[in-house]
């Protein structure tokens, strides 16, 4: 990127883009955590994890 192309309202503009987008991040990883907390699990198992084939859940089984 070009120095003359920089200035402060570009970089405010792209500081409010990442904070908007962390907060989506955020409700998304809400949404994961629910549906996993109510799933009725199927795992696949291998010697160091377990992971639920419908919601993604996984367990390490190295404690």
């Amino acid at each position: 990127m070009d120095q003359h192309f920089i200035n402060n309202e570009n970089v405010t503009a792209l500081k409010q883009e990442v904070h908007r987008l962390k907060e989506r991040i955020a409700q998304l990883e809400e949404q994961i955590l629910f549906i996993q907390q109510k799933c009725q699990h199927a795992f696949f198992e291998t010697p160091s994890i377990r992971k639920c084939v419908k919601c993604q859940y996984v367990e390490s089984l190295h404690y």
